[in-house]
């Protein structure tokens, strides 16, 4: 072979081209793409080449055997190349880097071997064996002995799903990643899912599980877990769950009803819009696609009778989806037909497009718990004109009042006579037409006195339920004149149905929930038991009706001296009852009855406190609430004045801080709140009592305590400076008692923040004065706490606080040379035992002090020297 055969062979030269290319890959991952290129153009040259003494040869097997060879000759020089980087360890980015060229090299042969084909134009060839292929295949084939041995892929695997507990994050995602294909059937396939869900419950990154998320399979046992990171603490999180979801379920009657309960009430009542806009994205487009456009057959799968949430998964439909709210149509035949699912679509659809707010304020009942939703969504009458344009639309959609009252009338017949599985569907199906009712115009006279005598027939009827008394008593107030002739129409009815405990025949249990329904043929009963049971029952109704009636009026009492003989009669007769379900309906009644007249509550209010001292949980729970709501009424210093036992209010009201009763607890929490925001109630003991509550692990499960606390402890030091003022009293013992209890900084954190006067709103009409130096005299408290303190860790964690505190010359000169003279005792005569506890102390004393003051302060002159006197006392002790 001559020189310059020598020179044009690239087989030759491979040895002198190829390691300069992998030495340039390792500098940078920059260049990356130009040495791919490279290296592309030296392989193309060794598979095209042919030697002079082929070069006259049209034996195609030669040429075949001869480009092979040449191929073969590029794959040796390059594994040789790369079997020097395999052996180096991970940590080392050299290796990394040649790693990611390898990869980019075979990306880019792929990419120019498919631009050659496409050039070919030749569609009639599957599977084309291009150069690209044939390396890929032969570089897999020749790592196997370096990969895969039992053992060593045994190894891997092991290491593998180790990386998934490893301290970085970011190497915990990839490693779900990589696993994410080891998931199957199989023994590790399974060990990979339990670990998947193991990180999904516990793993603090949120990134890493937003990757499981993603990646986990999908199947019955994962389901559950994926469905309860819509609670997780990261947004981003809680949206892909329901894109996840959107995407993988195929049909939503997958899920049990509880999940789809669940699923919707998370996502729309979601803090984040972003979340919001994707669950409703869910369910405005996948699962309403999945019920074939219909409304009705979606709430069919929502059980609407029972969801808590139907109506706030409706009216977001509404506002996505218009064109399907076009196209609902309430003829004869619906309204003749009603099922639950349709009369609860027609009564959201008639609150939906009610613009009024203030009418809505007028119509809507306050005992209603899914009424005050509707008034956040009035969009689709936006879409109109004008107001008469919205009237007409719901004048198309509501009955008029005489078809209503028969549409009642039947549906609560069918009620009466269905069995007990059809009875909670037409219960229901009655309860929407109330709700329809208390939105129509009783313009027609006729109309208003059909629904009148229907309404005082249903209200005499056995068979009444509670839920349905609440509705009858709202709509009879529309009917009335004013306050007065409401009350005097219901105590005409109250007082028939009272009257007539002989001649009534045996009432509907529901208004015991603990009790069952007595048949007509429960002829084996005692007539003395069932007379008795008759009268219990007939009680509970009157009472039920007379709380529903006085939760709806506000005149003072002596405008309606009528009801003066109910409280004789019916209220304080069952308040002394034996039953305790009379005996809470009772007190119920009598609180509302105190908070419509002063005088009658201070007489009471001795009752009030004997009920909470000794009678049963539930009516403590009532009771404590009555207490709660006359002192906010008529003012805790006006109460506690007026009452023989005035003075053991507040002893009272703690010992309820401190029950084992949670709901008692929280319920007392409650109160306390309200009276303190409102600067009814001032007392550091109470306050210190509440914060210790609020930090208390004990209370961690109440959570109507903790979200009460939550709202109110920030609020009631950031809205006046005379409340934080007795927050900053409370401050270092209720600090000293939870750091020795829990040793935890995050603690002291919050408290110096809820102390910050920088934080107090300042509200123009309010003349208050805010002392922005208050934290210096704080930070004078805990050092004087050090001079007694021996706890290592609570001087660490006490100086830590102090470098926490905001001080600035607004705390003046005379808190600036108290802190330093402290602090330089506290150096001097008790030097701190922890070296850092020392660096916290100097470290505030040259970030708070010395940069206030050039050097240590000037002489204090005499004036100074009488404030500092009581500083140089404790000193000196």
């Amino acid at each position: 072979m001559s020189v310059q055969e020598i020179q044009e062979n690239p087989i030759v030269t491979l040895s002198a081209t190829i390691p300069p290319i992998f030495q340039d890959c390792q500098k940078s991952t920059g260049n990356h793409r130009r040495n791919a290129i490279a290296l592309r153009k030296v392989q193309m040259k060794c598979s095209s080449y042919r030697s002079s003494n082929l070069e006259s040869s049209n034996d195609q097997l030669d040429n075949e055997r001869n480009q092979i060879a040449n191929e073969q000759a590029f794959n040796n020089e390059f594994i040789r190349n790369l079997y020097k980087i395999l052996p180096i360890k991970r940590v080392q980015p050299y290796s990394e880097r040649v790693i990611k060229f390898v990869a980019c090299f075979v990306a880019y042969s792929c990419e120019k071997d498919e631009e050659l084909l496409n050039n070919q134009n030749d569609n009639t060839t599957v599977y084309k064996d291009t150069l690209s292929l044939r390396f890929t295949e032969w570089l897999i084939e020749s790592l196997k002995p370096k990969i895969k041995t039992d053992y060593l892929y045994g190894c891997l695997k092991v290491e593998l799903t180790k990386r998934l507990s490893d301290i970085e994050a970011g190497v915990r995602a990839k490693a779900v990643l990589a696993c994410s294909k080891l998931q199957g059937d199989d023994d590790d396939g399974k060990y990979v899912i339990e670990q998947f869900i193991g990180m999904l419950r516990n793993d603090p990154s949120a990134e890493v599980r937003r990757v499981v998320i993603y990646n986990i399979e999908y199947n019955e046992e994962t389901l559950a877990h994926i469905l309860q990171r819509a609670r997780d603490v990261d947004p981003i999180n809680r949206r892909c769950v329901f894109m996840k979801i959107a995407e993988e379920i195929n049909d939503f009657r997958v899920l049990s009803i509880e999940d789809r309960e669940k699923l919707l009430s998370w996502g729309l009542t979601d803090s984040d819009p972003n979340v919001k806009e994707a669950c409703v994205r869910m369910l405005s487009t996948s699962w309403i696609q999945h019920a074939n456009d219909d409304l009705l057959e979606l709430l069919d799968q929502l059980d609407v009778v029972r969801s808590n949430i139907a109506q706030e998964a409706l009216i977001s439909i509404f506002n996505a989806r218009p064109d399907i709210v076009q196209m609902l149509n309430f003829d004869d035949i619906f309204w003749e037909n009603l099922t639950a699912e349709g009369s609860f679509l027609v009564r959201v659809f008639c609150e939906y497009n009610k613009e009024d707010e203030g009418k809505l304020d007028e119509i809507l009942p306050e005992v209603t718990r899914l009424a005050f939703y509707i008034q956040k969504y009035n969009n689709f009458m936006n879409q109109a004109s004008d107001e008469e344009q919205d009237e007409g639309k719901l004048d198309e959609i509501l009955p008029e009042v005489t078809r209503l009252v028969f549409y009642i009338n039947k549906y609560n017949n069918l009620m009466i006579q269905a069995s007990d599985e059809e009875q909670a569907n037409l219960a229901f199906i009655v309860g929407q037409l109330f709700l329809l009712a208390k939105l129509s115009d009783y313009g027609d006279e006729f109309g208003r006195r059909e629904m009148d005598l229907l309404l005082r027939e249903m209200l005499m009827s056995s068979n009444i339920l509670e839920s349905h008394i609440e509705s009858i008593v709202e709509i009879e107030k529309k009917f009335s004149i004013n306050e007065r002739d409401f009350t005097r129409s219901m105590i005409k009815i109250i007082t028939a149905i009272h009257k007539g405990i002989d001649e009534m025949p045996v009432l509907s249990t529901d208004l015991i929930p603990t009790e069952k329904r007595v048949s007509n043929s429960s002829t084996s009963i005692d007539d003395n038991i069932l007379n008795e049971m008759n009268v219990i029952l007939v009680n509970l109704k009157c009472l039920h009706i007379i709380r529903c009636m006085l939760e709806k009026i506000s005149e003072n009492l002596r405008d309606n001296p009528s009801i003066y003989g109910l409280m004789n009669e019916i209220i304080i007769p069952n308040i002394q009852s034996h039953e305790p379900e009379l005996r809470e309906l009772g007190i119920q009644c009598l609180g509302l009855c105190c908070l419509l007249d002063q005088p009658l509550a201070v007489e009471n209010y001795n009752l009030f406190m004997h009920c909470l001292r000794h009678g049963h949980p539930e009516l403590q729970h009532i009771s404590l609430m009555v207490m709660s709501d006359i002192l906010m009424v008529y003012g805790f210093s006006t109460i506690v004045s007026s009452t023989q036992q005035g003075n053991e209010i507040i002893g009272l009201l703690q010992k309820c801080l401190t029950n084992e009763n949670e709901q008692l607890q929280a319920i007392a929490v409650v109160g306390i709140s309200k009276l303190m925001l409102s600067k009814m109630l001032r007392d550091k003991h109470v306050l210190k009592e509440l914060v210790l509550l609020y930090f208390d692990s004990n209370t961690a499960s109440n959570l109507c305590l903790r979200q009460c606390l939550s709202y109110f402890l920030p609020v009631f030091c950031h809205s006046s400076f005379e409340n934080q003022t007795l927050m900053q009293e409370i401050f270092l013992p209720t600090l000293i008692e939870l750091l020795k209890k829990y040793k935890n900084v995050e603690i002291a954190q919050q408290l110096v923040d809820w102390t910050n006067p920088f934080k107090v709103v300042k509200l123009e009409q309010t003349e208050e004065t805010i002392d922005y130096g208050s934290h210096a005299e704080l930070a004078i408290s805990v050092i004087r706490e050090l001079f007694s303190e021996t706890d290592k860790d609570i001087m660490k964690l006490l100086c830590q606080i102090l470098n926490k505190f905001q001080i600035n010359k607004s705390a003046g000169v005379v808190r600036f040379k108290k802190l330093t003279f402290l602090v330089a005792n506290l150096k001097s005569k008790h030097p701190l035992i922890d070296s850092m506890a020392r660096d916290l102390l100097n470290k505030f004393e040259k970030n708070a002090l010395f940069r206030h003051f050039d050097d240590a302060p000037d002489a204090l002159d005499n004036n100074e020297l009488k404030q500092l006197k009581e500083v140089f006392e404790f000193v000196e002790l």
